[in-house]
């Protein structure tokens, strides 16, 4: 029996899913072996020819300083610079000043991934009784072992839905959904807010795309007006409703820092002063703990220039979230009348979408060298992998709508 480019390739994904590689891992290892391979899965930036996106200049001139720095070989930390830096983040989410004084940042070394595992640990040491998370269908599937490391319960809930069930913390993608690309209604992240001031619950805020959501509308809206337009969908419910809630925010997809990994950053809100120095000395505690105290270069690198050339990584967030805009554009065009038509409809944005796949969808997609993430029953898009010329994306897009339903 003959089989298929397609047919090979996927035997040869199978045999990595037996090693226990995951879904990411085995999208950019196949795409790699393949010479004509377009990445549609992988989650990095691409531009309009299907290569990764530059890595942040701002960042990588920082970087290079602070290695030159570290040649003594002392050890070396940014905690001197926790005002400034505290400030630069909360002006960068363009959160007012007049809420300054009950944030607390911490910048955990492990990225976003980090930044989540640390909201859970302090709130399990602050709230001892939650017993459980609580997220979102088709939500990031870090949760799950981030739940079962930390020995709570995991609880799935549809997309949309209010958690407000005791002992159970709620984690909401604060933006484009990591994995669907879904952004809920201003009016229900309200609801969601409403709600855990009622139950006395606090709330994890998982913010990988800031700004993302309103990439659309970058050709009539500032940089400015696009943070603001998120910060006051995404966070502001919650500070109105006058919750504690944690904010876990990644620079990765922001500012383009995939190839450095820079810390995570992680804004805890908490409207109750009195217990000011429980957080604080919890906050050191976890960090210490978790080893985030001894940083990597680029973290201390990043500190530095949040502080000093915030203006540089605003600007390549900017290219960013245009990039993101001609992509999603493109996409919705050429998706009309096709089952990908609703997923370019404003219910989505960001870096990907995850419509249901067709049987054998898997093969007949590898066929045409596209390399999307495949998981059971879905096929997650990197909307940015669509290239510029128009007659390849159109046949790309032919190609996926073809096997997604």
């Amino acid at each position: 029996m003959s089989h298929t480019f397609g047919d090979l390739v996927k035997q040869t994904t199978d045999g990595l899913v037996a090693q226990g590689k995951d879904a990411n891992q085995i999208a950019k290892i196949v795409c790699d072996q393949d010479p004509g391979g377009h990445n549609y899965g992988i989650g990095i930036v691409l531009d309009d020819e299907g290569q990764p996106w530059p890595t942040s200049k701002t960042l990588l001139t920082y970087l290079q300083a602070e290695i030159n720095e570290s040649l003594a070989g002392n050890y070396m930390s940014s905690t001197s610079l926790g005002g400034p830096l505290k400030e630069a983040v909360l002006r960068w989410q363009r959160i007012p000043e007049a809420h300054w004084d009950r944030f607390t940042l911490l910048i955990p070394s492990d990225a976003g991934t980090g930044a989540v595992m640390t909201s859970i640990e302090m709130a399990l040491q602050l709230y001892p009784e939650l017993k459980s998370i609580g997220v979102e269908e088709l939500s990031w599937p870090a949760y799950k072992a981030i739940a079962r490391i930390n020995r709570i319960g995991y609880q799935e809930f549809p997309i949309g839905d209010v958690v407000d069930l005791p002992a159970v913390l709620p984690v909401y993608q604060a933006g484009p959904m990591n994995t669907t690309g879904r952004v809920q209604r201003a009016e229900t992240m309200r609801e969601r807010a409403q709600a855990a001031a009622k139950t006395g619950s606090p709330v994890l805020l998982d913010r990988a795309y800031s700004g993302f959501e309103y990439a659309r509308e970058s050709d009539t809206q500032t940089y400015d007006q696009i943070m603001r337009m998120s910060y006051e969908a995404q966070i502001k419910p919650f500070i109105d409703a006058d919750v504690p809630f944690w904010v876990s925010i990644s620079p990765t997809k922001a500012f383009v820092t995939f190839a450095l990994r820079p810390c995570g950053l992680l804004l805890f809100y908490m409207p109750d002063k009195s217990q000011d120095d429980e957080v604080t000395l919890l906050a050191n505690t976890v960090l210490r703990a978790r080893g985030s105290s001894f940083e990597h270069p680029s973290t201390r690198a990043f500190a530095k220039a949040l502080i000093h050339d915030i203006g540089g990584l605003e600007q390549e967030h900017h290219a960013v979230i245009k990039r993101l805009a001609i992509a999603e554009r493109l996409w919705k065009r050429l998706a009309v009348g096709t089952p990908l038509a609703d997923q370019f409809s404003d219910d989505y944005a960001g870096l990907f979408r995850n419509p249901q796949a067709t049987a054998g969808a898997q093969a007949a997609i590898y066929d045409n060298h596209l390399y999307p993430v495949f998981t059971p029953g879905r096929c997650r898009l990197n909307v940015t992998g669509i290239p510029s010329d128009e007659g390849t994306a159109r046949q790309h897009v032919a190609v996926l709508a073809d096997q997604v339903c």
